[in-house]
């Protein structure tokens, strides 16, 4: 039985410590919701301002920001995963937002970042978050674009270790994580239920490590104060050995692309540079054959979900992510493989 969540395993690591750029700073913090409550809070964004994200964006995530006191406001994000710039440049000038949220889709690099003259159009000293949650951030290619440019991670779909990254200029990031003790018992809800989540992948108990997994993705972002990441999370992701995890992600999507190009409907554009930050090889299905695909790869133990599914864009269609990261062998990837053939060609 296989899963998206890695798994752990100390290969993820290198014992030298990871180096920030001069002028960069990071904090780290429980989730990238933990992260980006605590920029508004800092920055002093006022309630009812508006945050502009996409329509592929979680809808638990939106209901959290609805909750925290800010209007949400969508662009639209196409079937091939690009951004609708027209729909993203007429919310700016219509909304004018306050924060505005650039999201790299499963990994993909944002095609808003192609052309950048937008940025010109956006409400002054505005923030910019470049949501990272589905890729794994070498702090040697940030790349800041203005003033209150902030790009954040979510370590824990991409590599074995609960946490955010936060990174900024530091004349933009004069402040420190929240205390310990801030939102103490929501911290200690979402790393229990991350920690016997990792037992029990590593011990075989997939669903219940999957019911474990949901319920931690549920009550992150819950809590009203931001909440500081485990002193020990910090060590590790500090210690990441990106480009290992980069040369197995990239030698897995070639892999990937090579037995399964040919029998998918829809396929995906993958950029050379980007197969080493996908979060998983995705797939796009098509409404009335999705859910029969769904139930044969889960009947035959390839621990797959339709990802975002609460989301505005997977009203139309639907994605899965196949497992990528150092915790998948070559045998189990072609297990992976034969399982969606079958899966697609009886649909």
């Amino acid at each position: 039985m296989v899963s998206v969540q890695p798994v752990f395993s100390f290969k993820y690591f290198k014992s030298k410590k990871n180096t920030l750029p001069r002028g960069i700073k990071s904090l780290f913090y429980l989730s990238w919701e933990d992260s980006f409550w605590d920029v508004l809070e800092k920055k002093e964004i006022k309630k009812g301002s508006y945050v502009l994200v996409p329509d592929f964006y979680c809808i638990d995530v939106e209901k959290n920001i609805k909750s925290h006191g800010y209007k949400i406001v969508c662009y639209k994000i196409k079937k091939d995963l690009t951004a609708d710039k027209e729909s993203f440049e007429y919310c700016i000038a219509k909304y004018k937002p306050w924060v505005v949220v650039v999201f790299h889709p499963v990994g993909i690099s944002s095609n808003l970042f192609d052309n950048k003259k937008w940025l010109m159009k956006t409400v002054k000293d505005s923030i910019l978050v470049e949501d990272c949650v589905h890729r794994l951030i070498d702090p040697k290619d940030i790349r800041l674009l203005k003033k209150n440019h902030f790009i954040i991670d979510s370590l824990r779909k991409v590599v074995p270790i609960q946490g955010a990254r936060m990174f900024g200029k530091l004349e933009d990031m004069g402040f420190e994580v929240p205390p310990i003790y801030q939102s103490m018992f929501y911290a200690l809800g979402v790393n229990t239920l991350w920690f016997l989540m990792v037992i029990c992948w590593t011990f075989g108990m997939y669903k219940l490590a999957e019911k474990l997994m949901v319920s931690g993705y549920d009550l992150i972002g819950n809590s009203k104060l931001p909440a500081k990441g485990l002193v020990i999370n910090r060590f590790f992701s500090d210690r990441l050995d990106i480009l290992k995890i980069e040369r197995y992600k990239i030698n897995q999507v070639d892999y990937y692309e090579k037995k399964l190009n040919k029998i998918l409907s829809f396929r995906l554009r993958l950029p050379l540079e980007d197969k080493k930050y996908l979060r998983g090889f995705p797939i796009i299905l098509k409404k009335n054959k999705a859910q029969k695909v769904l139930k044969f790869l889960r009947k035959n133990n390839l621990m797959v979900r339709f990802e975002l599914d609460g989301s505005k864009w997977s009203k139309s269609q639907k994605i899965i992510y196949l497992p990528l990261g150092i915790y998948m062998t070559d045998k189990q990837q072609d297990k992976v493989c034969n399982l969606v053939k079958s899966a697609i060609l009886h649909s």
